[in-house]
């Protein structure tokens, strides 16, 4: 079965321990949210995932290979790192196409295709714009189309995969609530989607599975209801909640007491 599998992943730099023996499998069709205190390792494990940083020992399999060419992993797995810096004055519209850069069509149907990515985030009003005047959230929003953009297609060689670190942190409540919508509606599609977030609650709401980090390692891993209880949210996280449950989507509730 495909899958986006981290195995036994470690990250060592000297003395310190970044990420310990983490094991993650990414299933097309879900979402599975990553969670844990500043310094958990989070963005640790999505640069391995994304192959920004080679683990020490361990590996990540990507569709049953290790051995993709960059062009092929590029279509399959798209990245949204927690910042990206972009000086140059690019139209909107000419940022979301560099995502298309690996694919192997002409201008119309990326043209089509970038329309399409920015009406996703709510960003197509932004397209004739030049980047360097937008808002930060604004930005986040053009980089979240690009890397749609990027794996839009269905591919015959693999699954696709979308890795998000932190995307709504620079949005609004609205923007976030739409994000994750999308993020959402990527999985229903097919892809496999992987998410950092710091809300527990947005967590709980959209997310498949649950893996919450401590100091490099897994602290708790499964569905929503078994990962958010009281007992791991004050061991991790060091908060006394109560638990409950939400009255509309019946996910678990976290309150802070």
């Amino acid at each position: 079965m495909s899958s986006l599998k981290v195995q036994n992943a470690t990250v060592q730099i000297g003395e310190k321990t970044l990420l310990d023996d983490v094991s993650i499998t990414v299933t097309p069709g879900e979402v599975v949210t990553v969670l844990g205190p500043n310094g958990a390792g989070k963005s640790t494990l999505m640069k391995v995932i994304s192959g920004e940083r080679k683990p020490s020992s361990g590996s990540v399999i990507l569709n049953d290979r290790e051995d993709w060419r960059l062009e092929q992993q590029a279509l399959m797995l798209g990245v949204l790192p927690q910042s990206s810096s972009l000086s140059f004055p690019f139209t909107v519209e000419e940022v979301v196409i560099l995502g298309r850069i690996p694919c192997a069509t002409d201008r119309t149907e990326n043209l089509a295709i970038v329309e399409a990515a920015l009406n996703e985030v709510d960003g197509l009003h932004l397209k004739d714009r030049q980047y360097t005047t937008l808002s930060g959230g604004e930005r986040q929003r053009v980089h979240m189309a690009r890397v749609l953009a990027q794996i839009w297609n269905e591919l015959d060689f693999g699954k696709r995969y979308l890795l998000l670190d932190e995307p709504t942190s620079a949005l609004d409540p609205a923007h976030q609530q739409l994000t994750l919508k999308m993020a959402r509606k990527q999985a229903e599609k097919g892809v496999g989607v992987l998410v950092i977030l710091h809300d527990l609650n947005l967590a709980a709401r959209y997310s498949d599975r649950l893996v919450i980090l401590k100091e490099g390692g897994i602290a708790a891993q499964g569905t929503p209801h078994e990962v958010l209880t009281v007992e791991t949210v004050k061991a991790v996280f060091n908060v006394d909640v109560t638990i409950s449950e939400h009255p509309a989507h019946h996910c678990p509730l976290v309150i802070n007491n």
